[in-house]
This record gives C-alpha cells, sequence and structure tokens, in this order.
C-alpha cells in the first residue's frame, strides 16, 4: 500500500462520514463540472487562478471531472481519480457495495512516483488537521480509521499515528506543498469536514492564506463541495 491509496481510503472514510448527499443535491459531477466551466468562462484563465493550471484544472482534476488533457500527479487512480465515485455512491447497500469497490480498485494502480507520494502525504496531513482543527480526535474516530487503513504498513501506520497527534499547523502544511499542488492540499482539507464552527474556518482561513488561494477561489471549491463559503464576498 501507498500513501496514493491511504489517501484515497482516508478520504473515503471521511466521505462516507459526511455522507456524499451535498456533492448530489449539487448535480452530481455533471453539475459541478458545468457551475465551474461556466466560472472559468469568466475568470480570464490567468495562470494561478481559477480557470489557470492550478486553479479550474487542478480542481477538476481532483473532483474526477477533468478532460483526457488532465494530466499530473493527482491524475486517474489518485485521490482526485476517485473523488467523482462518491458522487455516484447512493446510501445504503448498493452505495456500500460501490465504495467497497472502489476500496478494492486502489490495489490496481501502477507504482507511484515520489511525487505523487509526496502530495498523497500532504494531502493526508490536510485532511487530519482539517479534522483535528475544532479539537482531538476522539478514540473513535480514530480508531474507525485505523481500521479503514488496516492493510497498510506499519510505516504507513505510523505516518497516519504520528499525524493524529502532531501540531494543527496550516502554515507549514503550506509551506511543504510543492508549487501547483495547492487546490488539491486545500481540497483535501475541506473534504474531511462539514465546516460549521469557527475554530475550522479559522483552520481554513489560514490554510487558503497561506496556500495563496484567494477567496473567490476558496469559495468555488467549497460550493465544489456543497459545503458553506468560507467568505463574504
Amino acid at each position: 500500500m501507498s500513501l496514493k491509496n491511504m489517501a484515497v481510503k482516508m478520504a473515503l472514510a471521511f466521505a462516507a462520514a459526511k455522507g456524499v448527499q451535498a456533492f448530489r443535491d449539487a448535480g452530481g459531477l455533471e453539475g459541478v463540472k458545468r457551475k465551474l466551466a461556466a466560472q472559468q468562462q469568466g475568470s480570464g484563465g490567468a495562470s494561478g487562478q481559477i480557470g489557470g493550471a492550478g486553479g479550474i484544472g487542478g480542481l477538476l482534476g481532483a473532483l474526477g471531472v477533468g478532460g483526457p488533457q488532465q494530466s499530473g500527479s493527482m491524475g486517474s487512480g489518485s485521490l482526485g481519480g476517485l473523488l467523482g465515485g462518491l458522487a455516484g455512491a447512493s446510501a445504503g447497500a448498493a452505495g456500500a457495495g460501490k465504495m467497497k469497490g472502489l476500496l478494492d480498485t486502489t490495489r490496481e494502480t501502477p507504482p507511484d512516483t515520489a511525487e505523487e507520494e509526496q502530495v498523497s502525504g500532504l494531502m493526508i496531513r490536510a485532511m487530519i488537521q482539517a479534522a483535528r482543527a475544532d479539537g482531538e480526535i476522539d478514540p473513535a474516530e480514530r480508531e474507525s480509521l485505523l481500521a479503514i487503513l488496516g492493510d497498510s504498513d506499519p510505516q504507513e501506520t505510523a505516518f497516519i499515528q504520528a499525524q493524529m497527534t502532531a501540531s494543527v499547523d496550516p502554515v507549514a502544511l503550506a509551506h511543504d506543498t510543492p508549487e501547483g499542488h495547492e487546490i488539491e492540499v486545500y481540497t483535501a482539507a475541506v473534504l474531511a469536514i462539514e465546516p460549521d464552527n469557527r475554530p475550522e474556518a479559522i483552520f481554513l482561513d489560514q490554510l487558503a492564506q497561506a496556500l495563496k488561494i484567494n477567496q473567490a477561489q476558496v469559495n468555488d471549491i467549497h460550493a465544489a463541495h456543497g459545503k458553506p463559503p468560507l467568505y463574504t464576498l
């Protein structure tokens, strides 16, 4: 098992805990794709903005709705490539069956590159820090996460356990994020929580500022995931 596959499983675990209704209410991936494509037309497509290489392209890739031109470390088989499956996962037995299928497919991905491993590790850190922003991960949540990641090797399990007790430091997380992967890291943090309290809002604000993601982009990411906007614009 790799950090990339671990990130996928963790994303699925958090999504299962929070539910996928928000994605479905937004019209599923097609609804998200239409919304973001419309935003891209009015954005000017500048690099680093929502229409740039690190913006809508990266976000669509993270949502699994990018076109054939999508490439890079967060492409097919990664957390980004599988997020799309969450939108189609329904409640009950059928949904559980699809979730299990997605988890199984993570074992069939090609060998991971060093960059994929680095970014996947950062996304794991982002998810865990976001989950801890309003307090410690409680024992039940810890046990649930470790159970889902139960087929990881000792080194990978130790990595997760270390992140569960490490300092919540969005500035340090952003500092470690390679250029061009800011959207993926922020999206991972948003995916892990339902930002509905001040500690979580402060964490996301600090992370967004440190990653140099502007307020409009941040709200677009939240909207794409059915989350409340972080900023009043």
